[in-house]
């Protein structure tokens, strides 16, 4: 039986990374005419201005882990890689090929050559579904409906690729090892729309590989209208699924989790409710989950702002910030808490002794954020301050303690003087602090 553990995939709504490189010496030329390929470089470049004709342009997936144009990947696992390329034919707006090349007797040669009625590639995903060690290729392609791509599979068999029929669609696609058999699996993931309902499919390589078969479907929260963050791991213990951080209409943040449940069969969403206080169903802050105690579980986070006087206004609360974690029961386990501030990137462990007793406010005018007992109406003797200094502007640290520095930023404590119990020790505060 083989299990995978698999890596971060983005979806669409992620922003893109942005590379840029900077050179000494290069004339105007130069720039406008960069050094050609060599060798297999070359040979595929070749390779694909041959096939695409003259005055093509080359396509890239907008999003996923494949964002170039031509990708190289081991298919077929003989370990040489194999060349994916996406290109739209001059003057043929409304098609993008995907061309598939591979190196056959040291000669590099077309595989396999697609065309998609789309202006756009929306993801290009690699998957072993039928566990043979070749893996098939899943590109999303844009459609005229922002929230749904119409999804290819591709097969690579005996030097050559055969389209699988496909009428799916979805917002983004999860690859992964959901129903712990001896494959992958896709999961398709559609946000609402006119067209479609907010859905998740999980599907499957036929017997005969003829077609995909859907082996279980799940709703998904019809408010979201953008993925934030999509993972694919453990949610709890010895279980695979698939972690959904979105953003609503209204902004706020939530996460679903989905998972296969090899007993029935079937494909089980969970959404977190606010059956126990630190379980908020939707946060304000756009923090996004992820294994903080490196334990091989993935962490939800539920995040609010700290309690404050109505009436203040010369500073604003920080956040709570819980991370809990899915169990097989179904309860939902404290990991963590900490307090949060998203303003100056750093979060604190909050002691079993403040829980309920504690709130912390930041003055951005002083660069403080000043910690205080919390006497459920009011605030009350201040606990600790927390003080960001700039290195740039060379202030006068006297009377604060250094936790840590940045490029730009050194961050420093100072403890009040009085006999409140809840008064933290130097090397407590210090354990305590982490920057984000």
């Amino acid at each position: 039986m083989k299990k995978k553990l698999l890596s971060l995939l983005l979806a669409s709504s992620l922003g893109l990374t942005m590379a840029g490189c900077s050179s000494v010496g290069l004339s105007v030329e130069n720039l406008m005419h960069p050094p050609k390929a060599v060798g297999d470089k070359a040979e595929i470049q070749a390779l694909v201005d041959s096939v695409a004709g003259e005055g093509h342009t080359l396509k890239y997936p907008q999003s996923g882990n494949y964002r170039s144009a031509i990708t190289m990947k081991d298919i077929d696992s003989d370990s040489i890689d194999e060349a994916i390329a996406f290109y739209q034919p001059v003057g043929d707006i409304a098609t993008v090929h995907m061309l598939i090349m591979d190196s056959i007797n040291d000669e590099w040669q077309t595989v396999g050559d697609f065309k998609s009625q789309s202006t756009a590639v929306e993801s290009l995903n690699f998957c072993d579904l039928d566990g043979n060690g070749i893996l098939e290729i899943a590109t999303s392609w844009k459609t005229y409906n922002a929230n749904l791509n119409q999804i290819s599979l591709y097969i690579y068999e005996d030097n050559n690729v055969r389209e699988v029929s496909s009428e799916h669609t979805s917002s983004s696609v999860l690859t992964g090892d959901f129903t712990e058999n001896e494959g992958e699996e896709l999961l398709l993931l559609s946000l609402f729309s006119t067209e479609k309902e907010a859905t998740a499919a999980l599907l499957d390589l036929s017997e005969n590989k003829s077609d995909l078969e859907t082996l279980g479907t799940a709703p998904l929260n019809p408010d979201v209208v953008s993925y934030s963050q999509l993972l694919v791991g453990n949610i709890f213990e010895n279980q695979v699924g698939a972690v959904i951080d979105g953003c609503t209409q209204s902004g706020e943040y939530n996460t679903q989790l989905l998972y296969f449940n090899t007993y029935f069969n079937s494909l089980e969403h969970i959404s977190f409710t606010e059956n126990v206080p630190y379980n908020q169903k939707l946060r304000s802050y756009p923090v996004m989950s992820d294994d903080v105690n490196d334990d091989g579980v993935i962490e939800v986070p539920a995040a609010f702002k700290l309690s404050i006087e109505k009436d203040r206004t010369d500073a604003v609360a920080a956040a709570d910030l819980y991370w809990c974690q899915q169990t097989s029961s179904g309860t939902v386990l404290l990991i963590s808490h900490k307090a949060a501030s998203f303003a100056y990137g750093f979060t604190f462990e909050v002691p079993e002794s403040w829980e309920g007793k504690f709130t912390a406010l930041t003055n951005y005018d002083t660069n403080e954020v000043t910690f205080f007992e919390w006497t459920g109406s009011k605030t009350a003797d201040v606990l600790l301050t927390v003080k960001i200094f700039e290195k740039d502007k060379n202030e006068d640290m006297s009377g604060y303690t250094s936790l840590d520095e940045t490029d730009d930023r050194v961050y420093t404590f100072k403890i009040p003087e009085g006999d409140n119990s809840l008064i933290l020790t130097e090397r407590e505060i210090k354990s305590a602090f982490e920057l984000m």
